[in-house]
């Protein structure tokens, strides 16, 4: 058989039917414009998935991935509750400057536990401690016993450059959003180390500790260059907020981790303020601190990517 045979008589098994090779020419052809538009069809697919994603949208799935979790995670958190429950239930009801004769010796024990569990605190930052307790905390703790001290806490020196580069790039227009950042971590310190089963408590130094550890999980999510949870939702509310006013594009990720640095700089200015016994003194800077960060995005600057 020669050649020019071969091509007019070839044949081949199809699904169990022979077909000769124009029939299998046609087939190709078919499968190709199948293929053509599967491929458009998985492109338009792509395009709406690129569709910026928004502010509500996220919470509403991130809650939903929650909630599907709790009968997988049903036993490990009724642990984490019955710890949170008895720590609270048991020292809430101790006066540390109040306690009877026989617990005196215990004073400054009990102190420390109900600083270091954040048990005087109100509800909200309560809630905030011990969800970074068993979550980034855990996390942390498992990543110590397989790498080491050292390097688990390695990431903490990219902290400093990284925030070196992000002022560079945002020129003149980081300094507003570094200090708007700053404004709020003051705010969100005194108002955390303040409401107390006291009257009279504010800005106290046994509230202070959920401010610290809130400090640490962000400074240590910023030298992991981390761009999930807290840094995702600010960057999505910003693109939600910008739109609001007007502003095609909110934060880039530079101005992100600027805010956050500011953010973490503001709770930890704090400090010297509780120790000043400046009841209000981080509602005031801090408050002064956003209004100079507005006051300055309006002056006229050279244009920079925000």
């Amino acid at each position: 058989m020669n050649i020019e045979r071969r091509r007019g008589l070839n044949e081949d098994v199809f699904n169990g039917a022979k077909i000769n090779s124009t029939d299998y020419a046609q087939i190709l052809n078919v499968n190709a414009q199948w293929g053509t538009v599967n491929m458009t069809k998985d492109v338009a697919d792509q395009s709406q998935k690129k569709e910026p994603e928004h502010l509500i949208h996220w919470i509403v799935g991130e809650l939903k991935d929650g909630i599907k979790m709790i009968p997988k995670k049903a036993k490990i958190l009724s642990i984490y509750g019955g710890v949170i429950l008895a720590i609270n239930l048991i020292f809430w009801t101790v006066k540390p400057y109040f306690l009877p004769s026989y617990l005196q010796p215990f004073r400054q024990l009990i102190s420390l536990v109900v600083f270091l569990t954040a048990t005087y605190n109100d509800i909200v930052p309560k809630t905030i401690f011990w969800v970074i307790v068993f979550t980034f905390g855990r996390k942390l703790f498992k990543q110590m016993r397989k790498r080491g001290f050292r390097s688990t806490f390695s990431c903490m020196k990219n902290t400093v450059p990284q925030l070196s580069k992000a002022m560079s790039t945002l020129g003149s227009r980081a300094y507003p959003i570094l200090l708007s950042g700053a404004g709020m971590g003051l705010i969100i310190a005194n108002n955390f180390a303040s409401y107390s089963r006291f009257s009279g408590a504010r800005n106290k130094i046994d509230k202070y500790f959920i401010v610290m550890i809130i400090a640490f999980s962000i400074s240590y999510l910023l030298g992991e260059a981390n761009k999930t949870g807290i840094f995702k939702f600010i960057k999505l509310g910003s693109n939600d907020l910008g739109k609001l006013i007007g502003i095609k594009q909110g934060l880039s990720d530079d101005g992100v981790y600027l805010i956050l640095s500011g953010f973490v700089l503001g709770l930890l200015l704090d400090a010297p303020l509780i120790f000043l016994k400046f009841m209000y003194g981080g509602y005031i800077l801090g408050l002064l601190g956003i209004l100079v960060a507005i006051v300055m995005l309006f002056i006229p600057v050279n244009k920079a990517t925000v």
